[in-house]
């Protein structure tokens, strides 16, 4: 009899923890029972808050989704302009879950998978935006206007994976490494292409300040030689 009771206690224990779960603080959980999302009576998902939940013991599984701001900071990429000019753009993005069920099923509810998914998305708006600019319009007055757009376009593309993209910036735009080694020599030569004509100028220059004082000397010479002629004859 004891045995019995001491099985039909720990029934009874096994039975409760395993009917409660607990959603961290910054956490959302939905709940897969049977292998499919509970849902409400209104067919929603149902979305368990932080804190100790309930749940159908042994055939459910609790899946925990991250509720916080998520920054994704990508490596940078590469984008053409009207000009078709490459540039290389190093760019993050602000995001957040705010449908969890979609997230769960159209992302399996994996931050690395939706992140590769969403990046898809923010570059082809990027791509766009960029594609319609001149290198002058985007790092001048149009580059807020830039991201504004690619924000909005990343908003509405990134809705089907529950998520929510609350910002989108550009933090620099550089050259492509040829492109800027070009641009180094170009102005390589043009430095070396000045220093010699300035080399050449300063050389014509002093060529004519030595003429110039070859030609004081000479006259100086001249009158002093005459000067002393004139003494000569006088003394005479």
């Amino acid at each position: 009899m004891k045995n019995f009771s001491l099985v039909l206690l720990l029934a009874a224990v096994v039975l409760s923890f395993s009917s409660v779960f607990v959603v961290p603080e910054g956490q959302k959980a939905i709940v897969m029972l049977f292998s499919k999302v509970q849902k409400d009576s209104d067919d929603q998902a149902i979305v368990y808050s932080p804190g100790l939940q309930f749940k159908v013991p042994f055939f459910s599984q609790v899946r925990r989704i991250d509720a916080r701001i998520q920054t994704l900071d990508g490596t940078p990429d590469r984008f053409v302009t009207s000009e078709k000019k490459d540039l290389i753009v190093d760019s993050y993005v602000k995001w957040r879950v705010n449908d969890f069920s979609a997230f769960y099923l159209r992302a399996r509810g994996d931050k690395q998978y939706a992140e590769a998914l969403l990046k898809q998305k923010v570059n082809n708006g990027l791509r766009t935006n960029f594609g319609s600019r001149t290198i002058r319009e985007i790092v001048s007055g149009e580059r807020s206007e830039l991201m504004e757009e690619a924000l909005v376009q990343a908003s509405e593309s990134a809705q089907e994976l529950g998520i929510e993209v609350l910002d989108v910036r550009v933090k620099q735009i550089n050259l492509p490494s040829e492109v800027s080694s070009s641009i180094y020599q170009r102005m390589r030569a043009e430095r070396t292409a000045v220093a010699k004509e300035h080399r050449s100028e300063g050389q014509e220059k002093a060529e004519t300040i030595r003429a110039e004082i070859d030609r004081r000397v000479t006259v100086m010479l001249a009158d002093a030689e005459r000067m002393a002629g004139k003494e000569v004859y006088l003394r005479a």
